[in-house]
């Protein structure tokens, strides 16, 4: 896609996990919306504040606190510092009102120290030792707020010229109909890809900052039996939700590299763009180079468990 005219596409390396996380805004519309309490709406909102507070800051050796808090993510600085800000108009707008009082249930949800502290304070007698911060959250717009949070970040990503922006594992394979809802106009692509050659991929995983060696794996996969049970789970689960065929699209990578030109048109078909758009064809995807990563598992040294994969799971497989 960084071959259309108007597509910014996020970096290979960067996901956007703020809908699928657990805390995130999927758990927060089945805590606000779908399944109401009080307790789980503000333990909703509570966990959301601080998913944002993590997810946002960058690790600084200058800001010891930060050892502390950030997952890696640096939400902050691919969103040109404007992440922390609308997350926390996005949660001000979920919130009806608010105040300080006991309330038991946030004490299952915070760190050791913090209830060990309280907990001695409760026993020195001071009777805030248990209060908490309680949001009341049952808005009756939770989409429209959402997507409008959620069209803000896109904002803040974009560069001007760029209509559409790419982003990765937003949205998960396995109800991805229900995720686009929460844009004002989203569609998903997933591709799959031959389980012998995933199981390779998975076995070649190089860490960061380590050399890659020719002809070496490091067996960071699970074992041959357990990606079988698991590979076969995941595709039953992602073939139970009906699927909106509009906006929705599932490939295969084989078939990006072997059939390049029909699925290239299948591609602009479901996105609505012509062939003008295309300005730089093979780019950044050239099928050639790429057939190299089809057939992976022809030279892996463990050939006992590319056939049982095969077996097992010859449905998914592809023989070109």
């Amino acid at each position: 896609m960084r071959e259309f005219r108007g597509y910014k596409v996020a970096p290979f390396y960067f996901e956007f996990n703020i809908l699928r996380i657990q805390g995130g805004i999927r758990d927060l519309e089945t805590a606000l919306v779908d399944d109401w309490s009080p307790v789980r709406s503000d333990a909703a909102i509570r966990r959301f504040r601080q998913l944002v507070r993590r997810s946002a800051v960058r690790s600084l050796w200058t800001r010891p606190s930060t050892w502390f808090e950030a997952m890696g993510w640096n939400y902050d600085d691919y969103f040109k510092g404007r992440f922390t800000e609308a997350s926390k108009k996005y949660c001000d707008s979920l919130v009806d009102m608010k105040w300080r009082s006991e309330w038991p249930f946030p004490t299952s949800d915070i760190g050791t120290c913090e209830l060990f502290i309280r907990k001695l304070l409760h026993l020195l007698r001071v009777p805030t030792a248990f209060d908490f911060e309680y949001s009341l959250a049952a808005p009756d717009d939770f989409l429209q707020l959402t997507r409008d949070y959620l069209d803000s970040l896109m904002q803040a990503f974009t560069e001007p010229g760029a209509h559409t922006v790419v982003m990765h594992n937003t949205f998960e394979p396995f109800n991805p109909t229900r995720a686009i809802r929460y844009f004002y106009d989203a569609r998903s692509i997933i591709v799959d890809r031959d389980p012998r050659d995933v199981y390779v991929a998975q076995n070649s995983y190089v860490a960061p900052g380590t050399k890659a060696k020719p002809g070496r794996y490091r067996a960071v996969a699970v074992p041959p039996d357990i990606f079988i049970r698991r590979f076969r789970l995941w595709r039953l689960k992602a073939s139970e939700k009906r699927e909106d065929s509009q906006r929705v699209l599932r490939l295969r990578f084989e078939d990006l590299v072997l059939r390049y030109a029909d699925t290239l048109a299948k591609i602009r078909t479901f996105l609505d763009e012509n062939m003008d758009s295309h300005l730089t064809p093979m780019k950044y995807f050239n099928p050639v180079r790429s057939s190299s990563n089809i057939g992976l598992w022809h030279n892996f040294p463990d050939q006992s468990a590319i056939s049982l994969i095969g077996k097992e799971l010859s449905e998914f497989c592809v023989n070109p």
